[in-house]
């Protein structure tokens, strides 16, 4: 992990406003095959209001994760309604047929016993004693708990307690009916995810997010300290990240320090955390002893060294003889980025109250705010713009579901990635293509990920894989290319598969890649495609 800091004015006086970026950049984590297993829970609304379409799509979607984690994993399925079914207790992943078999048995009830289902799969996690594996729960549901614990706040501490036993908490909202809000705060509590589900069509595409994320996983419960010196005041943070905060022993008044929960992070990641200060040079005048900057410590569990706690940190020094009035665009882009997931929140929040026009002034403003720094970062920018305008358009339609767009936003806003790999490549449209030598399993995927990596520093970001001689590829391979594909996508590029054997097209249709990776017949088609989607994208 390599952490980093700076701050939007190089030159710093007194009194000034300032504005300070924290880095974390997590590695690609290819070199090292044996990942921690996967413990998951599942805890599936089964109401009434789920009958249809959105159980079956949940159904299916279950099943496909079931065959993209591998072997070594384990699983627990739970189903609630007005009561609690044990579909699956924990079971470690060799017969999986048998498990997708009990999935397709579930059956629509009547009310949602939501903290009775969650409780459930927490415990079962809880109960499970080896601590070298990593544990999610995955909480889905189309309503608000009509049963049980109903309270937000012992939700959100019912999340936050578990997570800090190592057990984080993804949040899958489906409909139109659910307290967005509520389920935004438990994945944040929780430190996982938080998905919305517009409709059944949606459902495999956002249990492939999920899969890609904990299946790539690198940090678990990182933890990160700012301490401020003497010299720097803490005013705000702009990032949408719970923490707490250490007053001064000698001066009540005033921040020492600010401990941020910053969840989990997957390998190939980046996590930026933007807060505002004020620097006070006058504090170090006949005190030269007194601690100066900013000190910032990151502790987290990484997942590729069988949990082993670890920790990096950075000082951050005020330039005090500097006279460059030059600001750092990446701190500008940054903190716009921060504020506008932290401003969704709020305008998500105010159409729940009924306030569609402040929600829309909420995001013409933040728009003109992106629109003014548009050149700093056109590719960042531009995107922001874009996302932003479509939400704005939703408010404007008084769509029913304009809420739920703008929690996902702010949540999507907040964890974005960009490029993690180098902040020097310059990606082009040329194909890069790997061409499989024999079957691909646990000890192959670490030379593939390799490859492809190699190639990207190089510029490359379409990728064709030819694995036309082979014949099987196991659990490992589909998380590799699931991996692979993440990548190349969050660069604008896209992975294609081609040549594929009978017995690898078998695997595809019964795990459900090709809904989510394009599969060509040939690698000349596969070329075809790639220059498709080019010539599509200069439209």
């Amino acid at each position: 992990m390599i952490l980093s800091a700076k701050f939007l004015h190089n030159a710093v006086s007194e009194n000034r406003n300032n504005s300070v970026l924290i880095r974390l950049n997590s590695p690609t984590g290819a070199a090292n095959p044996d990942r921690r297993p996967i413990v998951l829970g599942l805890a599936i609304d089964r109401s009434w209001s789920m009958k249809g379409e959105k159980l079956e799509a949940v159904i299916q979607s279950a099943s496909s994760l079931v065959n993209w984690l591998t072997r070594r994993d384990f699983l627990s399925v739970i189903a609630y309604a007005e009561d609690i079914h044990v579909i699956q207790p924990i079971v470690q992943l060799v017969e999986k047929s048998s498990i997708i078999n009990r999935i397709h048995t579930i059956q629509p009830g009547t009310s949602t016993n939501l903290s009775g289902g969650w409780l459930h799969t927490l415990r079962g996690l809880e109960l499970f004693s080896d601590s070298t594996v990593y544990k999610r729960a995955i909480l889905l549901t189309d309503g608000n708990p009509t049963q049980g614990i109903t309270d937000p706040l012992d939700l959100i501490q019912i999340a936050g307690d578990h997570y800090k036993k190592g057990i984080s908490t993804t949040v899958i909202g489906f409909g139109d009916d659910f307290n967005e809000i509520l389920l935004k705060d438990i994945a944040d509590a929780g430190g996982g995810n938080f998905y919305y589900i517009e409709s059944p069509e949606a459902t495999g595409d956002i249990f492939f997010r999920e899969f890609g994320d904990i299946g790539s996983l690198y940090a678990q419960s990182i933890e990160t300290k700012v301490q401020f010196g003497s010299d720097v005041e803490f005013l705000e943070l702009l990032s949408d990240i719970s923490y707490y905060t250490e007053l001064d022993p000698e001066q009540s008044s005033r921040t020492k320090a600010i401990i941020l929960q910053c969840g989990d992070m997957r390998a190939d990641d980046i996590r930026n955390i933007v807060l505002k200060v004020r620097t006070h040079p006058e504090n170090l005048i006949n005190n030269a002893d007194k601690e100066s900057g900013i000190s910032v410590a990151s502790s987290f569990y990484n997942l590729s060294e069988r949990m082993k706690l670890e920790k990096v940190s950075f000082q951050l020094k005020p330039d005090w003889k500097s006279t460059s009035i030059k600001e750092d665009a990446d701190v500008i882009v940054e903190s716009i980025v921060a504020k506008s997931g932290k401003m969704l929140k709020k305008a998500s929040s105010l159409i729940k109250e009924g306030s569609l026009e402040d929600a829309s002034k909420v995001l013409t403003s933040l728009i003109k705010d992106v629109d003014n720094q548009l050149d700093l970062a056109p590719d960042v920018m531009g995107s922001l713009k874009s996302r932003l305008e479509a939400l704005e358009a939703k408010i404007k339609e008084n769509s029913k579901t304009a809420g739920k767009h703008l929690m996902a936003g702010a949540y999507d806003i907040q964890y974005r990635t960009i490029d993690p790999i180098s902040e020097e490549v310059e990606y082009h449209d040329h194909i890069f293509v790997y061409k499989s030598v024999g079957d691909i399993d646990l000890y192959k995927c670490p030379e593939l990920k390799s490859n492809v990596q190699e190639k990207m520093l190089e510029g490359y970001r379409f990728v064709i894989i030819n694995l036309k001689s082979s014949s099987y590829i196991d659990s490992s391979a589909i998380g590799t290319l699931i991996q692979i594909s993440g990548w190349l996508k969050r660069r604008g590029g896209e992975l294609i598969v081609s040549d594929l054997r009978d017995s690898v097209k078998k695997v595809f249709s019964i795990t459900r890649l090709e809904s989510h990776i394009r599969v060509a017949d040939t690698e000349e088609a596969a070329r075809l495609i790639v220059s498709d989607v080019i010539q599509e994208r200069s439209l």
